[in-house]
């Protein structure tokens, strides 16, 4: 019989938010390939802050990685090998000997609010399949090694309708689904693996580069106590069905055992053997990533398996307790939605279209009140290349055109500041 543990106590603690970061390992050397130290190349943004426990290794492939946010390392460097300068820092100089960030052996925090809300869920040699419907988590269970068939499995829906939703689900689950883009929080802890079976997302998310929809406030936590993989799934691009099969996720994802990776990688000794090469699509993702070990996506066996990365940083949540550090209660309201946060007002948009683009591009921008605009183009060697903007703007409507006529075909970044807020894009310049 299925148990929902109900509330026993309410505890109640006050701290400071950790930074959620865009990119947090423990060690860069993958689990699954214990030789393997994986790295940055040319075509990885670190759009957010970034740190390692282990030495970041990168490689001049494509170019240099570049880094948006700020770079820190227990480390005393970069690993032996890497290029030097090992990426292009935008955000500042890196920080080594940082100190280890320690991870938590089990996610207690998440395990302790589940059993407060009554969203604690036991099935003893039960598999569970979630999905996210707007503002209910609709729970199928099954028993173990049996096939799913959501036609005959039993389920209960959870409502998503407070401040903080926490559940916790002892046992392996799959997840899909949509939430609703205001006015929820879902926070879903995991004692064992959790396989994204299809997106994962907030609604109305661009589905090609992670944009969020004007406005939203929604957010998602994903974290496993062992390791979140992407499924190789019809929907995510299994057989090299790449077409319309990206994986889109809006999420901070937290494999806090193993790793984020793809799952079955199409290599010696998987028990799948698919084409070659079984290039899947893209993972899209907007959020962040926290792993033990770090994982792979992408592999080049076989003539290439796997996915390609769109990831971009949600900044919204830099100070939201996700329940996996540090303790969190559902009543407490701990982050500050975009309507009042000064740093990302809701009314400040900014967009580039077309992108890509042949020769040149507009740039849209809006503005809550007067204030100082500073627009500039880097090229991925972190050089300026061109200045748009430097002056005040009235609150409103503003556009750039971004005319590459002189330059070369290939990456750049527009970086735009105004009064506390910096804004990132890349460019697909191609003649």
């Amino acid at each position: 019989m299925l148990k929902l543990i109900l509330a026993l106590l309410l505890v109640t603690t006050q701290l400071s938010a950790m930074e959620n970061y865009f990119w947090l390992t423990h060690s860069e050397r993958s689990l699954a390939f214990p030789g393997d130290i994986l790295r940055f190349f040319g075509r990885d943004t670190l759009w957010g802050p970034v740190h390692s426990n282990g030495w970041i290794a990168t490689q001049n492939v494509g170019g240099l990685p570049v880094a948006i946010g700020p770079v820190s390392t227990a480390m005393s460097g970069f690993a032996p090998g890497s290029p030097n300068p090992p990426m292009q820092f935008l955000g500042g100089a890196p920080e080594f000997n940082a100190g280890d960030i320690v991870f938590p052996d089990s996610l207690t925090y998440l395990r302790e609010t589940a059993l407060e809300q009554g969203t604690y869920i036991y099935e003893p040699l039960h598999e569970w399949y979630c999905i996210v419907l707007d503002s209910i988590a609709r729970f199928y269970y099954y028993p173990l090694g049996t096939e799913r068939d959501t036609t005959t499995a039993e389920y209960f829906d959870i409502q998503l309708d407070s401040f903080r939703r926490v559940i916790f689900v002892d046992g392996k689950l799959d997840i899909r689904g949509i939430l609703a883009a205001r006015g929820h929080q879902l926070h879903l802890g995991c004692s064992q693996d959790i396989r994204i079976v299809d997106n994962i997302m907030i609604r109305n998310t661009n589905m090609q580069n992670g944009t969020l929809p004007d406005g939203a406030d929604s957010r998602i936590a994903l974290a496993s106590e062992q390791g979140i993989y992407i499924a190789n799934t019809w929907e995510n691009g299994r057989e090299n069905r790449a077409q319309g099969s990206d994986v889109v996720i809006t999420a901070f994802l937290f494999a806090m055992g193993t790793h984020f990776q793809m799952e079955q990688m199409n290599d010696v000794g998987d028990p799948y053997i698919g084409p070659s090469p079984d290039e899947r699509g893209n993972i899209v993702l907007t959020g962040g990533i926290t792993q033990y070990h770090r994982g792979y996506v992408h592999r080049s066996n076989r003539g290439g398996s796997g996915y390609n990365k769109i990831y971009h940083y949600d900044a919204r949540n830099r100070l939201w307790r996700t329940g996996v550090f540090e303790p969190i209660d559902p009543l407490e309201e701990d982050w500050v939605s975009p309507v009042d946060n000064p740093l990302f007002p809701a009314q400040f948009t900014l967009s580039v279209a077309p992108n890509p683009f042949n020769v040149s591009t507009t740039i849209r921008f809006t503005l809550p009140q007067m204030q100082s605009v500073r627009a500039r183009v880097y090229d991925v060697q972190g050089r300026e290349v061109m200045q748009l903007a430097d002056r005040q703007y009235p609150a409103g409507s503003h556009v750039l055109q971004f005319n590459g006529e002189s330059l070369a075909s290939g990456v750049y970044f527009l970086r735009l500041e105004t009064l506390g807020q910096i804004e990132t894009r890349k460019l697909m310049l191609i003649k």
